[in-house]
């Protein structure tokens, strides 16, 4: 019997890149013959991507879907996931194309032939958007990873990249302690707290702009960094 990968999509108004992003999940063909599926959690979407969603969850058997009555934030579409989760590794894929589904099959593929139970990607953080977040982005991003290597005693080159794939043992032990993006650091150093079996890999990422409808902001940097101290001593 296959192997499974659990593929948990949180969204939250994306209705400029959702479709893409689940069309490109269904053709995906997974290394090692790898069975899939799509775990779409709607955030409280208004401006048409749950109909989207509806529409794809009809037609696939291996696409699952939560539609949530209020918006609660990334981090709790993540805890919300777990109930659907079937597969024997689990990863994130945001709905906003920063990141190229492609690159799923690096992280399976190290999962797999290297005996690992958590791989995270590292990012080239250059843009040429014209906006302050972005100018101290990479320099916040190299503190908090800093700040996690130190405290934790691991070596992670970026903690702030959205691919993350987890052995389900692993998923399912950890509990992320916060409900919106922060949430994203809480899993990372609760799973590098249970293993030391971590690989990591270089991914493709895109950042978009304000205007494109990117969410994140400056604040997340400081809930980040109370996260990664916290989780580490609490």
């Amino acid at each position: 019997m296959n192997k499974m990968l659990s593929i948990i999509v949180p969204v939250y108004n994306e209705i400029g890149t959702v479709e893409t992003v689940i069309k490109k999940l269904i053709d995906l063909k997974l290394y090692n013959n790898l069975d899939k599926e799509i775990i779409i959690v709607d955030d409280h979407s208004t401006d048409g991507s749950k109909e989207i969603i509806k529409s794809y969850e009809k037609k696939y058997n291996f696409i699952k879907c939560l539609y949530k009555a209020e918006n609660k934030g990334k981090g709790d579409s993540q805890k919300i996931a777990k109930k659907l989760v079937s597969g024997d590794y689990v990863i994130i894929q945001d709905a906003d194309l920063e990141y190229d589904p492609n690159d799923i099959n690096k992280l399976v593929k190290i999962a797999i032939d290297e005996n690992k139970e958590f791989v995270i990607g590292y990012r080239k953080m250059k843009t040429s958007i014209n906006h302050p977040y972005f100018y101290f982005r990479e320099l916040a991003v190299n503190m908090l990873t800093l700040t996690m290597n130190v405290l934790y005693g691991v070596k992670i080159i970026d903690c702030a990249c959205c691919y993350r794939l987890f052995s389900t043992n692993i998923w399912k032990n950890i509990h992320g302690r916060a409900n919106k993006f922060e949430y994203d650091f809480s899993i990372i150093c609760q799973a590098i707290k249970k293993t030391k079996k971590i690989g990591q890999c270089e991914v493709y990422y895109n950042s978009r702009s304000y205007k494109d409808g990117k969410k994140c902001t400056w604040d997340v940097g400081i809930y980040a960094f109370k996260r990664i101290i916290l989780d580490r001593f609490y």
